[in-house]
């Protein structure tokens, strides 16, 4: 009694220590979860396609070039459409402040309302007076701030904004080489990982964690075949309808609506703001035809491609995927749109491991049917 009373207060004395060791490591790893967890699920979601890249390597060295070529890739792929973005605002930006400048140096220079917004009943009145008024506080604030004696001290109000902001884009790109430096590992080691993680759960959590981390894997690879595929074919074909339609910057402008459309219900804000921009410029046809033709696809995409994928792949309802994915915004930012719904089929799969347990103990309890 006495060996088997140690013996237990040993077993709880390890799992007590080991529980926080993993509570301190995360408390000091903090800062790094979030490219850690990218990480994981760029491994997660790229295995399939890094099995046909790691096929074509020979050599001892194989994993290690595969790994290291493939991250490139995968760096390539995340970084391009950044810094295209990021030079593409940057001119737009430079074309407005020009644009004011002028506008601004000019005493007489004024803001034009489209005419159909000017002429609306009773708020038409307000509207067409309010470009004026902004023209007016913005000059104001111009003469009195930068174009000014003053400049110097405005800038220098600005000037920790513009620090904050610089360190928020350092944090950023920091991220993205910490997230590539982890991928690499997570391909290099690949095969290790493989047979230790589920035999390091199973020794601590049983036989059955296998299954969540099955679902939780399939949950992760069908979320991102049916948010980010889906949404860069979304993104594709209404770039070609804003080309079609006239729209400005139709490839940025495709591109932003297949970043939208990556979080639920919120492409629409990008092509309603397209088709309202047409529509004041008088091109009524492409307005309505980009606000159709963004309908048409966001309906058939959310309704029956993108159920399809996610609820097959994971195994889940959609309801719930759609559930994880909000849940996950909000709870761990953007990374939660795929850890939300892997955590939600690890839960429904533990839901449906307990069912499967309980149906058949109710049933032998119960006995036998008896005899009519």
């Amino acid at each position: 009694m006495e060996a088997d009373s140690g013996a237990n207060a040993q077993k709880i004395a390890r799992y007590v220590l080991t529980c926080l060791l993993i509570v301190l490591g995360a408390w000091m790893l903090r800062h790094f979860l979030s490219p850690l967890a990218w990480a994981v699920v760029l491994g997660i979601a790229t295995s399939p396609w890094y099995e046909r890249w790691l096929a074509r390597f020979r050599g001892k060295r194989r994993h290690a070039w595969a790994a290291l070529t493939f991250t490139l890739l995968v760096g390539l792929l995340l970084i391009i459409p950044l810094v295209w973005g990021a030079v593409v605002a940057v001119q737009e930006a430079g074309k407005l402040v020009h644009s004011f400048l002028e506008t601004s140096h000019n005493g007489q220079g004024t803001l034009d309302l489209p005419q159909w917004l000017a002429h609306l009943p009773m708020m038409g009145a307000w509207l067409r007076d309010a470009p004026q008024w902004l023209l007016q506080w913005l000059r104001q604030v111009w003469n009195e701030g930068l174009g000014s004696a003053g400049g110097a001290s405005a800038m220098s109000h600005a000037g920790p904004a513009v620090l904050g902001f610089g360190i928020a884009v350092l944090r950023r790109i920091l991220t993205l080489v910490f997230t590539l430096l982890t991928l690499y590992f997570v391909y290099r080691n690949r095969e290790r990982l493989r047979v230790e993680v589920p035999l390091m759960c199973r020794r601590l959590f049983g036989p059955t964690v296998e299954r969540l981390l099955v679902r939780s894997a399939d949950a992760i690879r069908a979320t991102v075949d049916g948010i980010v595929i889906v949404a860069l074919v979304e993104g594709a074909i209404m770039a070609g309808v804003y080309a079609a339609t006239g729209a400005p910057h139709p490839i940025l402008s495709g591109a932003v609506t297949g970043v939208f459309a990556m979080i639920p219900f919120a492409a629409p804000v990008v092509f309603f703001a397209i088709g309202l921009l047409l529509f004041s410029n008088g091109a009524l046809g492409g307005a309505i035809a980009v606000v159709a033709s963004g309908s048409v696809v966001l309906f058939v995409a959310d309704h029956f491609v993108r159920p399809a994928i996610i609820g097959g792949g994971a195994q889940l309802p959609f309801l719930w995927v759609l559930l994880g994915i909000l849940g996950g915004i909000e709870s761990f930012g953007l990374v939660g749109i795929f850890l939300g719904p892997a955590l939600m089929a690890a839960l429904v799969s533990l839901w449906r491991g307990w069912v499967a347990e309980t149906v058949p103990q109710a049933g032998s309890a119960a006995g036998p049917d008896p005899d009519p």
